[in-house]
């Protein structure tokens, strides 16, 4: 195999781990929306006791998490429709419910098994639910196929005020799922946080000058080539070894990846072409050498500044993903 993604669970373990550590809440939800941010997702595999539910944004992933666990709650923020509502009751999700309209029209369908939900509150009114009526509307209708377990939201401190307002009738729900990962802080009573790209290795560079990088996390994926050829080029009396790997656009390559890194040292990109990238080596690599064309030994941050999830779509080609105990092949269904 020339050409492979290879999925270091370990580091995924130390990661949830310390966020975990770092993040005081009851309850922790993982993001594994788009076939778990193109890592594969069989990893959720590994999760047993890490987390407490899963996150998705799209049906398929709802159904390839179904595959590798039956059990595991998972928060579905994607279209809801007559369509598929029921195949989400029966895949078990717990559905995000932006508007008192859409309820209504669940409502509407007359369903015969419990369809379990969070509202999602948005003050601004773009988004999501922004007025208590809508709360205490279904409150006082008949709910015996409704199990309301939460709220969501993504909360400026400014709107504090208005949020506690409007899901006052429900402020001692189950699951409050507030702010996002980079909010420490139980802001407005949160008790759950899902968090993405540092359970993946992602570390955030800091924004503001004087703020300290906290590089606490280490990359999940690895991308790997081999050595197919070395060139041996004279120039000006001096010999320059020219590697060859079978990777090129067509394959995930980026030009922005200036650097790999084989044995114990990192080596500069010369070109990348479709099929293939020539790198600048020395006389100590060989043919047939493994390279790290990015693993935590040369991570996709120090080439995407600040951009976690657009990197993560370099890896969404046909390349086989090895896990510890599995090669995960990139077919139509997986």
């Amino acid at each position: 195999m020339l050409n492979y993604i290879k999925i270091n669970t370990n580091n995924l373990i130390d990661n949830i781990k310390y966020v975990k550590n770092n993040y005081d809440f009851c309850y922790y939800g993982f993001n594994v929306s788009n076939n778990a941010f193109f890592h594969g997702m069989y990893l959720i595999n590994y999760l047993e006791g890490l987390v407490d539910y899963l996150y998705v944004n799209n049906f398929n992933d709802l159904l390839m998490i179904r595959k590798y666990n039956k059990d595991i709650p998972v928060i579905y923020n994607g279209v809801i429709n007559e369509d598929n509502v029921y195949d989400l009751i029966i895949n078990n999700a717990i559905v995000v419910i932006h508007s008192g309209q859409l309820l209504q029209e669940i409502r509407s369908l007359k369903l015969k098994d419990t369809l379990s939900f969070v509202f999602y509150v948005d003050p601004k009114g773009l988004v999501g639910i922004n007025d208590k009526q809508d709360i205490l509307d279904f409150l006082r209708e008949d709910n015996k196929y409704f199990n309301l377990l939460g709220v969501m939201a993504n909360l400026k401190e400014k709107e504090d005020d208005d949020f506690k307002y409007i899901i006052r009738p429900i402020n001692n729900c189950k699951l409050m799922i507030l702010g996002n990962e980079d909010d420490k802080n139980k802001k407005f009573g949160a008790n759950m946080i899902v968090f993405d790209y540092a359970a993946y290795g992602v570390n955030k560079k800091k924004k503001k000058l004087f703020q300290k990088n906290d590089n606490s996390f280490k990359q999940v994926f690895g991308m790997y080539s081999r050595i197919i050829k070395i060139k041996k080029e004279n120039h000006n009396k001096k010999v320059k070894y020219i590697a060859v790997i079978p990777l090129g656009y067509y394959h995930g390559m980026s030009d922005n990846i200036k650097q790999v890194y084989i044995k114990d040292k990192l080596y500069p990109v010369m070109k990348v072409d479709k099929e293939f990238t020539y790198l600048e080596v020395d006389e100590n690599i060989k043919e047939n050498m493994e390279v790290e064309v990015s693993s935590s030994n040369n991570p996709l941050e120090n080439y995407f500044d600040n951009h976690p999830f657009y990197y993560f779509s370099l890896f969404n080609s046909n390349i086989p993903i090895i896990f510890d105990d599995y090669i995960l092949e990139k077919t139509l269904i997986y």
